[in-house]
């Protein structure tokens, strides 16, 4: 059996004539919106997905018009929470969805602490971190992708890198050193998200260790940050006892990117650009079922489509991205499941 899973910041997806965030106008003219949708059908055409997480969501109905009179236009859909205020994920499947649900409290508690060398010299203390909630719900749903076997989908859009300013600065004023302490307030809030989202997974695998995963969305890091490694986890350590690696290799996450990378002659992957960065934002991690070298994987990833050539890079262009474009590309993982749904360990 093979099918394909997607992720999708539609970058602002509202109806006409409605405002977002605190802004008074609306975000889209009439004009404006029908090109919006028409842009992100195109898109969805073209990505030929059964499975899409979609980010940046603002109301249920603007993707609803988006699939109308497409081949979704009957799919299973669920959107998190949409106030037409703020960003929510969302999801369309072609599958059955069994159940899905809402994450929006932190699940675990993050203290910071630092090296016991210097502990002592400053006198430190441990530290509970304030940070409970996501500033995204995670999507967490779950798909019944054959008669024999479901898995399980998770969306996510963590705290992007704009610097978190005080009130009353403003960006434009603000000095270098403003600009660093507000970046390290966002990685920090992105970084205690992604712990929290490592819990969920490493839950979900304990309570059901035959069950698939797929985690996708816009991480708003590079694929080799810190942030993005917390949520994959690292290989075990080729030294450790057979048994224990073998457990250990359970919790392990792979980047749909690398696994593509290993095929390819060469390697062109981007989903954003910001000041001339070329940068791997949105991605798809697969668990360990999908892993090559497991020997009983359930299934493959196939190869990897980017949808990317809308990204301008305005260092060296002087095009300017159309405004019911999103500043954002779509990957595209294709999956090949095996028939026989071997047990994955």
């Amino acid at each position: 059996m093979k099918f394909s899973i997607a992720t999708f910041n539609v970058e602002n997806l509202i109806t006409a004539e409605k405002p977002i965030y605190k802004d008074t106008r609306p975000r889209y003219t009439q004009e404006q919106y029908t090109l919006k949708v028409a842009w992100v059908r195109e898109q969805l055409l073209k990505m030929d997905a059964e499975v899409i997480g979609f980010q940046e969501v603002f109301e249920e109905q603007a993707l609803l018009d988006c699939i109308a009179g497409t081949r979704y236009e009957n799919a299973h859909i669920f959107v998190a929470k949409p106030n037409g205020i703020r960003p929510v994920n969302a999801i369309l499947s072609t599958f059955p969805i069994v159940n899905a649900r809402l994450v929006e409290e932190i699940p675990s508690e993050f203290l910071f602490f630092d090296e016991e060398k210097i502990e002592q010299v400053l006198e430190s203390t441990r530290i509970p971190i304030p940070i409970k909630r996501f500033s995204r719900g995670v999507l967490r749903a779950e798909l019944q992708v054959s008669n024999t076997l479901s898995v399980l989908v998770y969306v996510l859009h963590l705290k992007s890198k704009r610097p978190i300013l005080p009130e009353d600065l403003d960006r434009d004023e603000a000095t270098y050193t403003d600009i660093a302490k507000g970046s390290i307030r966002s990685l920090l809030r992105r970084g205690v998200e992604a712990c929290g989202v490592r819990q969920l997974l490493s839950d979900d695998i304990s309570l059901n260790e035959d069950r698939p995963i797929f985690v996708l969305g816009d991480l708003n890091d590079s694929d080799t940050a810190v942030t993005n490694q917390a949520i994959t986890g690292e290989p075990p350590y080729h030294r450790l006892p057979d048994d224990v690696r073998f457990d250990k290799w359970k919790y392990v996450f792979h980047n749909c990117k690398y696994i593509q990378a290993r095929k390819s002659i060469e390697n062109y992957h981007y989903t954003y650009i910001h000041n001339g960065h070329y940068e791997s934002l949105d991605n798809i991690f697969v668990s360990n079922h999908f892993a090559d070298l497991n020997k009983s994987k359930t299934g493959r990833i196939m190869d990897v489509r980017l949808y990317n050539d809308h990204i301008i890079d305005k260092t060296i262009s002087m095009d300017k991205k159309p405004f019911h474009v999103s500043d954002h590309g779509q990957v595209v993982a294709n999956i090949h499941l095996f028939d026989n749904n071997m047990t994955p360990y």
